[in-house]
């Protein structure tokens, strides 16, 4: 009988260092590692609460994954959605407000470009964890989604939205695939010294996806610069332009502009820059809109 005793005692100890364990493990934070859009290894303890972005893109995805009252900074161009306006502003383009950055405590800082950018060294040297992406086409604006979602521990709300995205593409390009108009040849103008995308740009891919042909897609570089002898020789049959509408003169001031093929007829049309150069979940709107002006119909 003592034997036994000592034997229900021993079990019983067990069971408590297991609960003890339990209980210990469960109110320290899980530290996971992830893989960023760079390649890079990034390491979390637990899952964010405290968000920074600084990228307009990025901005935009941490709202759609329903997770804008975790972001607590942003930049100064993070206008979309308008509660982002709301947000404390940590930088610009070019300049990076350190001090409020460490105030804020933020547990992750979002950033656009590569791991040997401005903004990504300077949060790398206060110690934050950073994740870094650049996606160069939409498929992988939605890859990139569902990087950010897993980070950010809204893995279902990532792979919803990622799959909503693609549904909306698809019946997209379904319905520019049953138009028997030609595909139109286009000149996309995103600065008024006729700067434009070339291939391997983020818009060429928009474009491209959109039903249209880039008429610059035989020449290297992502963004270049082309001459009005070079535009007048291409003679698109569409101009889609991204710069403000008044800036516009400067371009109808140019000697032979008006002799353009795609200005005679009328089809020279305004988009949304923000919506068709930001690799963000509002990325396939901006696709609706070039398709809506190449394919009236």
């Amino acid at each position: 009988m003592r034997f036994g005793k000592k034997r229900i005692d021993f079990r019983v100890l067990l069971l408590a260092i297991f609960l003890v364990s339990v209980v210990l493990t469960g109110c320290k934070p899980q530290v996971k590692t992830f893989t960023d859009g760079a390649g890079r290894q990034l390491t979390l303890k637990g899952i964010p609460e405290r968000i920074v972005s600084l990228a307009p893109a990025h901005t935009e995805t941490v709202f759609a994954l329903g997770l804008g009252d975790k972001l607590v900074g942003v930049t100064g161009f993070c206008n979309r959605p308008p509660e982002a306006q709301k947000k404390e502003v940590v930088g610009d383009a070019f300049n990076l407000n350190k001090e409020k950055l460490v105030a804020l405590k933020p547990d992750i800082v979002l950033c656009a470009g590569t791991p040997d950018s401005q903004y990504v060294k300077e949060v790398e040297s206060l110690g934050i964890p950073v994740y870094v992406s650049s996606p160069a086409t939409v498929k992988e604006v939605f890859d990139d989604i569902q990087r950010i979602a897993s980070v950010l521990g809204a893995e279902k709300a990532g792979k919803k939205l990622t799959a909503d995205l693609q549904r909306q593409l698809d019946e997209l390009k379904q319905r520019v695939e049953k138009s028997t108009a030609p595909k139109p040849r286009v000149f996309v103008v995103i600065d008024k010294d006729l700067w434009t995308v070339g291939p391997g740009s983020f818009m060429h891919d928009v474009l491209s996806l959109a039903g249209g042909e880039n008429v610059i897609k035989d020449v290297p570089g992502q963004y270049l610069q082309v001459s009005m002898e070079e535009l007048l020789a291409k003679d698109p049959d569409v101009i889609l332009v991204t710069i403000p509408k008044e800036e516009y003169g400067l371009l109808e001031s140019r000697p032979g502009w008006t002799s353009l093929r795609a200005v005679k007829e009328g089809r020279v049309f305004f988009v949304d820059a923000d919506l068709v150069s930001r690799p963000g979940p509002s990325v396939v709107k901006g696709i609706e809109e070039v398709a809506s002006h190449l394919y009236p119909q």
